[in-house]
């Protein structure tokens, strides 16, 4: 068994919000793959080429050098990469929230802000810095606004010179809910919480442009305004390889998949995660959350064995048993089938399903000891920037 994959870990996506506002240690939000498959030869690079008659594929490893692969049963699972529009100024001024590069980098720029806006006289210039605009109110938008609004207000006491009236937060949202396939009592709690700290909501808003960091929008009455951080936490689309096979797709470019997890057409195909459409019984699409891709690839798992001849295979029913959301330290909001929670015991729902999801003992263990370090000490308000740079000799 052979897995061609970009980094040699495997990136806990529902503690990335977490791992931004520094609650826990970034290492332990990933998972070191040769240490979770110790069966399985990994190839650290990225997949070029399928050829689907010939069954085969190419791979480039971090050297450069290219790899013909033969399969007998295929598993793509290339995930999404963010769908840049074409806003002005977007592409110079804002930056994404997908990757543990991304959460570090947005820490970083965060803690950087609140130093510069400590050494600025300038009021209006301070404000400028201290603004903060987040574009998507879907779960990573809200959940990355929720922590690092809360990092900021754990940090303000130790900078004297400045106050909460400097600091401006804003989410834009072209829905006119946020959070969607949350219950609606749920997202209208969501945006109360928000509004309550201090967050500026903009429903059925878009994002006009951002050149030089003046942010235009949509909504009447919002003038344009410099925001020196951007958040560009929406608009995911599959990875152009699965594009390029000639299967079958939807209108984002998703693998139509059977309830086999099988490629259309193709018994020796599967798809799942973001880059694939999994049917749910009503005939629509399945979520693209971290539970249902879970679920998914133990379907997967159980239908490729039984190809290779081992066990019978297996159908995928999509069934929603919850969603929960952090906001922040002691706030949340969770659904378990049709019951709603809020507050802090919605917090520790959401916290027990994430440890109960995550992949090998010793990483829950890092994670809980994170947990209850940040329940007991002040928060570490020290900056990453200079981890892994090398300095020039002199």
């Amino acid at each position: 068994m052979l897995l061609v994959a970009p980094e040699n870990f495997l990136l806990f996506a529902p503690l990335l919000p977490e791992a931004a506002s520094g609650t826990i240690e970034p290492r332990h939000a990933v998972i070191p793959l040769r240490e979770m498959l110790r069966r399985t030869q990994l190839l650290v690079g990225e997949v070029t080429s399928i050829d689907l008659e010939s069954r085969t594929a190419v791979a480039e490893d971090l050297t450069g050098a290219k790899h013909e692969i033969s399969w007998a049963q295929l598993v793509l699972s290339p995930g999404s990469v963010p769908s840049v529009i074409a806003v002005p100024g977007l592409k110079e001024n804002a930056v994404g929230f997908k990757t543990l590069t991304d959460a570090i980098w947005l820490r970083n720029r965060v803690l950087r802000q609140l130093e510069t806006a400590d050494a600025t006289l300038d009021p209006v210039r301070r404000r400028e810095l201290l603004t903060f605009t987040f574009v998507g109110g879907g779960y990573a938008g809200v959940e990355a606004l929720a922590e690092m609004e809360s990092l900021v207000s754990d940090a303000l006491h130790t900078y004297p010179s400045l106050s909460r009236q400097d600091l401006r937060w804003v989410l834009v949202e072209a829905r006119n809910s946020l959070l969607p396939g949350l219950d609606p009592k749920l997202a209208r709690y969501t945006e109360a919480r928000l509004r309550r700290r201090g967050v500026e909501i903009l429903l059925e808003t878009w994002l006009e442009s951002c050149v030089d960091k003046k942010v235009v929008v949509s909504a009447p009455g919002v003038e344009p305004y410099v925001s020196d951080t951007i958040v560009w936490a929406t608009g995911q689309r599959p990875s152009p390889l699965v594009s390029g096979l000639g299967l079958a797709t939807d209108e984002v470019g998703r693998l139509i998949v059977d309830d086999q997890i099988r490629a259309i057409g193709r018994s020796d195909v599967f798809a799942l995660g973001d880059a694939a459409a999994v049917p749910d019984p009503d005939g629509g699409i399945c979520p693209g959350t971290a539970q249902h891709a879970v679920r998914q690839a133990k379907v997967c798992a159980q239908n490729v064995a039984a190809a290779l001849g081992a066990g019978q295979p297996t159908t995928f029913t999509y069934r929603n048993r919850g969603l929960a959301v952090t906001l922040g330290r002691n706030q949340g909001t969770a659904q378990v089938y049709r019951f709603t929670f809020t507050g802090v015991l919605a917090w520790l729902m959401g916290r027990s399903y994430h440890l109960l999801m995550m992949p090998g003992l010793a990483r829950k263990v890092r994670v809980v000891a994170d947990w209850t370090t940040a329940m007991l000490f002040p928060r570490d308000l020290s900056q990453l920037g200079s981890l892994g740079r090398r300095a020039p000799l002199e």
